[in-house]
């Protein structure tokens, strides 16, 4: 229960990192076509001007380098407004989860993070943002510091959230179950394609005992090599995904889910 109460923890955590990973201090090159083209400018000159991008993730990086007769404006943060977008960029660590407290200690970091943003940029566009969260943080801090716990963005007593939290659990269970019964039929249906190709490989109506001529010979053997790696391969799918609907399913009967998947695996 504890693991999986920290698997929806990193999940909600995760989804509202992504929703806010926004870069805050780019750069902007502005070309005459109406195009703009945003990243960090690495170098200009009365040629051209390089500026680096970089997918919304930030994870791949290219440059790209644009004559100026090409661009109509150049907008170029300064060291200060660069800081500062960073420094926002680093809030973005301290997210809220709508199904889990967090420890006192936890919220006093977070109002701690907020408090010396809006101490050093109290001018900031962002600074209305910033005390709209620190103002939440408070109020959670308050929350758990009176001995209570959050769940579906609710705050109730501790025995209160348990039978909630065994029932989403319940429900997400069956839901992985629901998507690993399609899996586990293909993992069976790829082996039984390998092992029909391997039976008719070997075969009097396939090519056992039969003299070819070379091209075509060249072409069986082919087919030979191919099933031989096809099959262990396609064996070893089918196990991967039989032991992980074996878990869930064992975890799903431990929840008190009644429905027999198993069932609408061995269905033709």
């Amino acid at each position: 229960m504890r693991h999986l109460k920290r698997l929806l923890l990193l999940v909600a955590s995760v989804l509202l990192l992504a929703s806010l990973c926004v870069l805050a201090d780019d750069d902007s090159v502005v070309l005459n076509s109406g195009e703009i083209i945003k990243g960090k400018i690495t170098a200009e000159t009365d040629a051209e001007v390089s500026i680096e991008i970089s997918n919304e993730r930030h994870t791949v990086f290219s440059t790209r380098t644009i004559a100026r007769s090409d661009i109509k404006e150049v907008h170029k943060l300064t060291p200060e407004q660069r800081q500062e977008g960073a420094a926002y960029e680093a809030l973005g660590r301290y997210q809220l989860n709508p199904n889990q407290e967090f420890k006192s200690a936890e919220y006093a970091e977070g109002i701690a993070a907020f408090d010396k943003f809006l101490a050093t940029w109290p001018n900031s566009e962002q600074a209305t943002n910033i005390a709209a969260r620190q103002t939440e943080w408070r109020f959670e801090k308050f929350e758990v510091d009176n001995g209570r716990v959050k769940f579906a963005d609710k705050w109730m007593p501790p025995d209160a959230k348990t039978p909630l939290v065994e029932r989403q659990l319940l429900h997400d269970t069956e839901q992985g179950l629901q998507a690993l019964v399609p899996i586990v039929k293909a993992a069976h249906a790829r082996v039984d394609a390998a092992q029909k190709e391997h039976n008719f490989l070997h075969s009097t109506a396939g090519y056992k005992g039969k003299v070819l001529p070379h091209p075509e010979y060249e072409h069986v053997m082919a087919r030979y090599a191919a099933n031989d790696a096809e099959i262990p391969k396609a064996n070893s799918n089918l196990a991967a995904a039989i032991k992980k609907f074996d878990e869930l399913f064992a975890q799903y009967q431990k929840l008190g889910g009644t429905v027999d998947y198993r069932e609408q695996i061995n269905a033709k």
